[in-house]
């Protein structure tokens, strides 16, 4: 964190005693370095000392936890400070930290073995001892290895045990003070014990006392919201067939720490240039990119990271990485950090001085990267990176990544095969042979030849993990052995769609992938007659959906309206002849048939389930393969965009993605046609209910500048060509004469392009393109004089924004 330059400022949040500087490659998890500002003068940080409520005092390798309590505290209004005092060298150092302690009415210390031999730390335990104003915090000890202090300095017991009776020896001081202060912390009251895996609840149930104790009632609601957002954190719930990757685990968590391999650190290597030079500032600290293929095992990886460490950090912030959503979910992480970025342009722009949208843009991930530098720890994870540059507007995705964090660590999933430009890599290859195949056995023996039939599929996915994991689904959940599903691969109807060089590989370099994912359709199809098919439907549609959990409902629904059934009796026949041909009865309700169809990817592991109740997901590979190689007639897009525009736009926590994914379906942005032509109706109203607002949200919530303009561009743009569609659709009759238009639908369909103008003139006001907005406002007031009137409130409101917005600041201009 930098430095502040402001006493004033300083003062407001309380005093940070630096800490000297560490040797940052020999950090651990509880001794990285504090971090805190510089005391220029003795008076002034006397001055400041003297106003804090909260001191903690570390004499071991916990600076992490004490930089950790210190941040959190201050971000609640609580001035604390954070010290060390054995590693001062100075005299207003101590000096002010003793002020601090003196004007503490809490004093927190981190008890560590290493306390008993900390002369300063017993003096600090003493001192808020007599004040009755001690909270201990025990750290990789307990309170009851303190219930006796003879135990320590007799050589006896757990405590001498562990640490060869050396604490009593290297204390170096009087021996009735050291009594003292070890029955006072075998006696104090309250107290926190942090055990392995249990940091952050620990560092809450600190934050959670201390607001009891100071009387600060804004901080156990805090607390508990942050308890309550833990569950959600993380996407995916903990896969407990994860298997292998544990050396992977290993370089992924010293990389993160520091800078090099587990092996190579080992082996005493550092990060080496082309030509032999060595330099650690080739690459971000805290940064590391997992690469490999799709399908590898790149989020897996990073799942069961996040899972094992999550207690280190206080929250784990998951971004889906792919090109169109990775901008605004990264700004949406203002949310989870309690910042506000977004700008308000719905507001007068009046004595607000224009600034261009990258710059408001650009400030906005400033913020959250300013906070990912603080000494709170976050663990954020950027998954399926697939593209080193923006898809909107063609900037380097590096820009997003902070700089210099200090507790937070970074890590991006990517198919890329170079990873991302200054970012360390974690390549990731195929499974180890005997990993592979206890992935393919799943909870299944099979015999020595069924064993080498497995070996032989292997070879055919070309050793991809996602297809290991879908063999061994097959043979868990199906009744067929080894042998059988090699003979549905060679006998599946292998359709071998045409592939651009821009898509992915895994399924256009791997044909053996396909045949496994025809062949396992095939096999569900023998199930239950027709259930392959509704599979394929399903995942499909899954397709045009954002890359993130779908509510399983909408999933339903949508597969349901996308089935070729065009009228309720061709639907109650084809219910009927399904009952009678399956070997299993087929359920009779709407959509019952796609139920069982998503039931069974469950169970196949095609489709899993997300952390947030109701909600599933599709793998990117899966998602291809379905669209690839179905008819492609525009009923699943269509489905979608319906059931979307039903949903609502707050339905669900990633309602926004959708919305965005069934604009992408809706309008043209870089394709050559769109995939969905609504009626002019549901055009209307799906603008003016889901586009509208999004827009809106994107620029007031996150100051997503770039991808909002383009939206309410495309949106401009296929409004009219709606509007010149639906007059073309009314041709004059033989006779010369026009047929009648229904002119509510015109009028909404105009009133509609009227209200997107007036939003972009809006956004280009703020950017200062007042002759744009000027433009765009005369446009929607002559259609709103067409299809309202001159003196219509709507008019009226248009006009006189152009007049008391746009055109003084051009006149001031």
């Amino acid at each position: 964190m930098a430095a502040w330059s402001s006493s004033s400022e300083a003062g407001a949040r309380g005093i940070r005693i630096l800490d000297p500087e560490e040797e940052r490659r020999k950090a651990t998890p509880w001794s990285t370095s504090l971090g805190v500002d510089e005391v220029d003068r003795e008076e002034e940080a006397a001055a400041r000392a003297r106003g804090c409520d909260v001191y903690v005092g570390h004499g071991g390798d916990v600076r992490r936890m004490a930089a950790w309590l210190r941040a959190e505290l201050e971000m609640l209004g609580v001035p604390c400070v954070a010290a060390d005092r054995r590693r001062y060298g100075d005299a207003p150092a101590h000096a002010a930290a003793l002020a601090a302690m003196d004007g503490a009415v809490v004093g927190v210390v981190l008890v560590t073995p290493a306390t008993l031999s900390n002369a300063y730390a017993i003096e600090e335990v003493r001192a808020f001892l007599g004040r009755g104003a001690l909270m201990p915090v025990f750290v990789g000890v307990r309170r009851g290895d303190f219930a006796v202090a003879d135990d320590v300095v007799e050589r006896r017991g757990d405590l001498w045990e562990k640490h060869g009776g050396k604490l009593w020896m290297a204390y170096d001081g009087l021996e009735e003070p050291w009594r003292e202060a070890v029955q006072g912390l075998a006696l104090a009251e309250p107290v926190v014990e942090v055990r392995a895996g249990d940091l952050r609840d620990r560092v809450l149930d600190v934050l959670e006392i201390l607001g009891a104790r100071l009387g600060r009632p804004a901080v156990a609601p805090a607390v508990r919201a942050w308890r309550a957002e833990a569950y959600l954190e993380i996407p995916f719930p903990w896969n407990a067939g994860f298997l292998g990757r544990e050396k992977e685990l290993l370089d992924l968590e010293s990389m993160l720490r520091d800078g090099a391999r587990a092996h190579d650190k080992a082996a005493g290597k550092r990060p080496m240039l082309p030509n032999g030079a060595v330099r650690d500032g080739l690459f971000l600290d805290g940064v590391v990119c997992i690469s490999g293929g799709s399908g590898a095992g790149k989020t897996e990886l990073a799942l069961e990271f996040a899972h094992r460490h999550s207690h280190e950090y206080k929250k784990v912030l998951w971004v889906h990485g792919e090109p169109r959503y990775l901008r605004q979910n990264y700004l949406k992480l203002a949310d989870h950090l309690g910042i506000a970025v977004g700008d308000n342009f719905l507001q007068s722009n009046n004595g607000r001085a224009p600034r261009s949208l990258r710059d408001i843009e650009g400030d906005a991930i400033a913020k959250i990267n300013k906070e990912l530098t603080r000494d709170i720890p976050y663990l954020v994870v950027i998954d399926n990176v697939e593209s080193e540059k923006d898809w909107w507007d063609g900037r380097a995705i590096g820009e997003l990544l902070p700089r210099g964090v200090r507790r937070t660590r970074v890590i991006v999933t990517t198919r890329l095969a170079g990873g991302l430009r200054g970012v360390r890599r974690l390549a990731l290859g195929n499974l180890d042979a005997s990993n592979a195949m206890r992935l393919m056995k799943g909870t299944r023996t099979f015999t020595v030849d069924d064993t080498a039939i497995l070996r032989d599929i292997q070879g055919k996915v070309d050793g991809v993990a996602l297809g290991l994991a879908l063999v061994g689904g097959i043979l868990s959940e199906l009744p067929i052995g080894p042998a059988e599903l090699r003979r549905a691969m060679r006998h599946a109807p292998h359709r071998a769609p045409t592939w651009g060089a821009t898509e992915d590989a895994a399924l256009r370099d791997n044909p053996g992938l396909a045949q496994l994912l025809d062949a396992c359709f095939t096999l569900v199809g023998r199930e239950a007659a027709g259930l392959g098919t509704v599979a394929e439907r399903l995942l499909e549609v899954s397709s045009y959906f954002a890359p993130v959990p779908i509510p399983a409902s909408m999933l339903v629904d949508a597969a349901f309206a996308a089935a070729d059934v065009k009228t309720r009796w061709r639907w109650l026949k084809r219910t009927a002849w399904r009952s009678c041909t399956s070997p299993r009865a087929a359920p009779s309700f709407a959509g019952g048939a796609e139920q069982e169809a998503l039931a069974t990817l469950l169970r196949l592991g095609v489709a899993r389930r997300a952390t947030r109740d109701g909600c599933v997901s599709v793998h990117g590979v899966f998602r291809l393969f379905s669209r690839k190689v179905r008819s492609g007639s525009g009923r699943a897009a269509r489905a979608v965009v319906n059931a979307i525009a039903a949903g609502g736009s707050a339905a669900h926590q990633n309602a926004a993605d959708h919305t965005w994914a069934a604009c992408l379906s809706l309008f043209r942005f870089e394709a050559p046609g769109a995939a969905v032509e609504l009626p002019p109706p549901d055009l209307s109203r799906f603008v003016t209910r889901a586009v509208l607002p999004l827009a809106a949200r994107c620029v007031v919530g996150y100051s997503a500048c770039s991808a909002a303009l383009e939206l309410l561009r495309e949106a401009t743009d296929g409004v009219h060509e709606a509007e010149d569609r639906y007059i073309k659709r009314h041709p004059p009759r033989s006779n010369g004469a026009y047929m009648e238009l229904d002119a509510k639908v015109y009028q909404e369909l105009a009133r509609t392009r009227a209200e997107l103008l007036v939003m972009r003139a809006r956004v280009m006001v703020r950017s200062g393109d007042l002759d744009i907005a000027e433009d765009h406002c005369h446009s929607a007031i002559n259609i709103l004089e067409v299809v309202a009137g001159d003196c219509h409130p709507e008019t009226l409101a248009v006009r006189a924004f152009l007049e008391q917005d746009v055109l003084v600041q051009t006149m001031d201009a």
